[in-house]
């Protein structure tokens, strides 16, 4: 609920129009919010952990809400309906007008081969080696594959984002989306205003162990990580990237 706060307006006597129930809807941030809410539901599902399951409680699957819809007329909504992403009609599907497209593995370099700093100008894919391969399960509860993307330098006075993608076996014209298995998370940062384009420097870390579960690429010695720069990237740098097993 803290994005509603967050929106709304305080100087509104019940912060109007994110900020309150009855109003929230007038605002299109709603609408995105909402549908952001749904991709994380179907990620979390995804994710094949224990307990990550759709509700099953008839309580709670027979809860309703009463709205107005757009002509104006009382409609009740049950949440057993709320979370049928096919009723909904919002599969997750994959992207097939991107312009990121397969590059097979032999043609892509590995990371020893790249000359650090890499400006993210553009997509950049590279074969990252794997300090162990096979784990099993005692190991796997021990440490995790951990890949870290260290020195990032990017402009303060910017908003910056890129996506990082592992293992993506794609056909030419498509590319991973966030609700895919090889999708393991992005870096962003907003902008910090009167900085006077001050350079800052972070890094990111991206757990693994689950991914290569998911796309069944335990075995491999060299993981493929694509960065796919989104806004902002033009002059971002990155000093390293590798992947290490981080103990639990």
């Amino acid at each position: 609920m803290a994005i509603h706060r967050w929106v709304g307006d305080s100087t509104q006597a019940s912060f109007e129009d994110m900020g309150n129930l009855y109003s929230s809807r007038y605002d299109p941030l709603f609408y995105a919010h909402h549908s952001n809410v749904d991709r994380m539901c179907t990620l979390w599902k995804s994710l094949g952990i224990q307990g990550h399951t759709k509700p099953t409680d008839p309580d709670w699957l027979n809860a309703s809400y009463v709205f107005y819809d757009e002509n104006e007329d009382l409609v009740r909504v049950y949440n057993k309906d709320c979370i049928n992403m096919d009723k909904l009609n919002r599969p997750a599907k994959r992207n097939k007008e991107s312009q990121v497209a397969l590059t097979s593995t032999e043609d892509v370099k590995t990371v020893d081969q790249l000359k650090f700093l890499v400006t993210l100008d553009g997509i950049l894919k590279n074969r990252v080696k794997r300090p162990a391969v096979n784990m099993n399960d005692a190991e796997k509860a021990k440490a995790n594959d951990v890949l870290l993307i260290n020195g990032i330098k990017f402009d303060g006075e910017k908003y910056v984002k890129f996506d990082v993608y592992v293992n993506d076996t794609l056909k030419e014209g498509e590319v991973t989306t966030p609700c895919d298995p090889e999708y393991a998370g992005g870096f962003a940062q907003i902008p910090h205003s009167g900085m006077d384009k001050m350079m800052m420097s972070s890094a990111a870390s991206f757990g693994l162990t689950e991914l290569l579960e998911d796309t069944n690429t335990e075995g491999e010695e060299y993981a493929t990580v694509t960065l796919v720069p989104r806004i902002g990237c033009d002059d971002l740098t990155i000093s390293d990237i590798k992947i290490s097993l981080v103990p639990i």
